[in-house]
């Protein structure tokens, strides 16, 4: 290991560690070492990174000559964390995640707070947000105890606050700080159980805290070293299967049950009610498909048998397949807006409109997709297929109240571009993912209703698409799915409709005298 930019010998080893995901690693990581405030070593730990994020940070570290210690299987980074402590030979340790910013200074400052306090711990100020609407993540933390000590809730101090809340700060000992960054002294974080070897997943920096000041240790906020955390971003497709494991709900509750054993809790469910909020939170942000739903079957293509082509049909799929009265309310009012929407359209075969939404939407009920995304396939041409009279901004607040419908419509455009290119699956995130899903369902409608058979047109989805498709469906969970999209046409075309012949696109009567008006792709 080398030292940063300066003859002196370093005091302190810069600890890297993913936290969930690996999309901002290689900026990150540039801003770790572009500190040069006072000389450091680092050791990167690598954990499941895509193989274009392990390049870029190889080539950075090499430059300093820093070590990579690269675990091709899961670990927990706490773990991670625990393994790499074993080869820092400074007396202090920076541990750091691999989505935060350091602001130039922030290493010195942390090092001058230890030395000048005889801190354990010291954390700098957290920061979230873009530049342009920055706001206080935490400025420390402090534990509520009740009469016996016993710890009865966590504060994150000035959290959504404007950063500017934050000016006034000094120096101070807080209760906890977060791994996000925080400056350990290396003899403390050696010590059996600083590091724990069961409360890995969640709240492990509330325990570091509590073994540090049990060990006689204080623990210090130092608002003068400054970080941004980047979890503002979202998850991409090529992470999923990292979050997952960084978010695994029993893997959670194992941590806090850990967690309980260990400290004095006053009234665990009280207490836990707010974790356990936050990591259903991250298992939604991170997974397309329904809590709770059946995996089995997913893989295998849908037969045209269960496809449904009415409201009915979709209102009784939707029950079978688990989903919650809300969820059927909210797809029966999305059912009128499409029909409203769809009044007089007719696609190429002569179906109803109306029956391909519903057979979009039921191809996604089908393969167990969240709620946002059945309602965006049953909406997804509401803005390229409405009414001239359907005014856009009421369609926008229709799609806006049912989760993330509305982006997800939204980003159609953009994923019909990504199948034409084949883009590369791993850096799309997971809306992008769920608009290709909608895109995939709307083409397995085209297929399993026989429209493509009967018009004799051209199936959309090109073979570079189609592995576009199977690569993001699968880290979906729904694999069966591409294969549906990707299933033969078959033969069998019709007649002419209306007296015209087999069109390609869709059309719409007009209202008053019912004569094709106008084709609409």
């Amino acid at each position: 290991m080398t030292a940063a930019t300066s003859n002196a010998k370093p005091m302190l080893t810069v600890v890297v560690s993913p936290r969930e995901m690996h999309v901002l690693a290689e900026a990150s990581l540039r801003s770790v070492l572009a500190d040069d405030s006072a000389p450091f070593d680092l050791i990167y730990l690598d954990i499941l990174s895509p193989p274009e994020t392990a390049a870029a940070v190889d080539a950075l570290c090499a430059e300093r000559d820093f070590p990579v210690i690269r675990h091709n299987g899961w670990i927990a980074p706490s773990a991670a964390r625990k393994i790499a402590l074993t080869r820092v030979a400074t007396p202090y340790v920076v541990f750091i995640d691999n989505d935060v910013f350091v602001e130039p200074g922030c290493f010195a400052r942390l090092l001058a707070c230890a030395e000048e306090t005889g801190a354990g711990l010291v954390g700098p100020l957290y920061l979230q947000g873009p530049a342009d609407q920055r706001e206080v993540h935490m400025a420390g933390g402090r534990l509520e105890r009740d009469e016996a000590g016993a710890i009865v809730a966590d504060e994150y101090v000035l959290s959504t606050e404007p950063e500017v809340a934050a000016e006034s700060l000094q120096r101070q000992q807080v209760d906890f700080v977060e791994y996000h960054c925080v400056l350990a002294r290396t003899a403390l974080a050696r010590e059996p159980d600083v590091l724990s070897d069961e409360v890995l997943h969640t709240r492990e920096h509330i325990h570091t805290a509590l073994a540090s000041r049990e060990r006689g240790f204080s623990v210090w906020l130092e608002p003068a070293a400054r970080v941004h955390f980047g979890h503002y971003t979202p998850p991409r497709i090529g992470d999923l299967a990292f979050y997952h494991r960084r978010w695994d709900e029993a893997e959670c509750e194992k941590s806090i049950a850990a967690f309980c054993r260990r400290w004095p809790v006053a009234e665990p469910d009280r207490f836990l009610v707010g974790i356990r909020s936050f990591v259903r939170h991250k298992w939604g942000l991170s997974h397309a498909l329904r809590p709770g739903v059946e995996r089995t079957g997913l893989e295998q293509p849908m037969p045209a048998t269960e496809l449904a082509q009415t409201r009915t049909a979709l209102r009784e799929q939707a029950i079978a397949a688990g989903c919650d009265a809300a969820s059927v309310r909210a797809l029966e009012s999305a059912c009128d807006y499409a029909t409203l929407l769809s009044d007089g359209l007719y696609r190429a075969d002569g179906r109803p409109f109306l029956n391909h939404l519903i057979g979009t939407a039921s191809v996604l009920v089908r393969y167990g997709f969240r709620q946002d995304v059945v309602l965006a396939g049953l909406l997804h041409a509401a803005y390229t297929h409405r009414p001239p009279w359907f005014d856009p901004d009421e369609i926008s607040r229709v799609l806006a109240s049912g989760g993330e419908a509305d982006t997800i419509v939204r980003g159609l455009p953009e994923a019909k571009a990504q199948l034409a290119a084949g883009a590369s699956a791993g850096t799309l995130t997971l809306l992008e993912g769920c608009s290709l899903a909608v895109e995939a369902a709307s083409e397995a409608d085209t297929l399993l209703s026989g429209e493509y058979r009967a018009s004799g047109r051209p199936p959309e989805l090109k073979p570079v698409g189609a592995s576009l498709l199977s690569e993001v469906l699968g880290q979906l969970e729904a694999p069966g799915l591409a294969a549906t999209a990707m299933s033969p046409p078959g033969d069998g075309l019709q007649g002419p409709v209306l007296g015209r012949g087999p069109p390609f696109d869709s059309f719409r009567l007009d209202a008053q005298n019912r004569r094709w008006t106008s084709a609409q792709g």
